[in-house]
C-alpha cells in the first residue's frame, strides 16, 4: 500500500463503526447479530499493526469465470482498494455456501496448510463486519436480496456457533492433518 495510507487499525475500526451503525438503523435483525457485534467489539485490537496491500475487494466464486481456453479469470474489480490481505477472505462465505471444500482449499492454499490462529480470529472479525453490512445493504434491492443476506447471516451464525468458535464448521482440515494429530498424541 502507499506509504501515505492511514494505519489499517484506524481505517477498519471506522469502517466497522459505520457498518454497525448502518445495521442498527436498517430495520432488519437476525438471530446472533448481537453476538457478532460483541465479537467485533472485543477483537478490535487484532487490527493493530496489520499490513496493507492491494485487494480485489470482492473475491469469491461469483467473480470467477473460466474463459474459452479453460483459464480462471477474475472479474469485478470495482471494489479494489488497499487493506489487510486477510480481509480479502471476508467474502469466502459465498464460496463456503457453494463448496466448503473449495473454501477450505482457498485457505489451505494461501497458508500452505499451516493456518495461524490469528487468521481465524481476524477472518471471523471480517466476516462479521461484512455480514452486518450485507444485511443493511439488502433492503434497497428488494425482498429477494433481503432473504439471501438473512439466510447467509444465519449460516454464518451457525458456522461460528454464535461466535463461540473462530474456525467455521465448514472448514475441512487438510489431508494428512488428522494423521499428524494422531502422531502428536502418541
Amino acid at each position: 500500500a502507499p506509504k501515505e495510507q492511514p494505519e489499517w487499525e484506524t481505517r477498519f475500526n471506522a469502517k466497522m463503526d459505520r457498518k454497525i451503525e448502518l445495521y442498527r438503523h436498517c430495520g432488519l435483525r437476525f438471530e446472533g447479530d448481537e453476538a457478532m457485534i460483541a465479537y467485533m467489539e472485543r477483537h478490535r485490537a487484532l487490527l493493530r499493526g496489520r499490513p496493507q496491500c492491494l485487494q480485489h475487494g470482492d473475491y469469491h466464486t461469483g467473480n470467477m469465470l473460466i474463459d474459452p481456453a479453460g483459464e480462471l479469470v477474475i472479474i469485478d474489480f470495482d471494489r479494489m482498494d488497499y487493506g489487510d490481505p486477510w480481509e480479502e477472505f471476508n467474502r469466502i462465505v459465498w464460496c463456503a455456501q457453494l463448496s466448503p471444500a473449495f473454501a477450505s482449499g482457498m485457505i489451505d492454499g494461501y497458508f500452505k496448510a499451516d493456518v495461524p490462529q490469528a487468521f481465524w480470529q481476524l477472518m471471523a472479525l471480517y466476516i462479521c463486519s461484512n455480514t452486518l453490512s450485507s444485511v443493511a445493504w439488502a433492503p434497497a434491492f428488494g425482498e429477494r436480496e433481503i432473504q439471501t443476506m438473512l439466510n447467509q447471516a444465519g449460516d454464518v451464525v451457525r458456522w461460528y456457533d454464535a461466535m463461540r468458535s473462530v474456525v467455521p464448521t465448514w472448514y475441512a482440515r487438510p489431508i494428512g492433518a488428522h494423521e499428524m494429530d494422531r502422531e502428536a498424541d502418541a
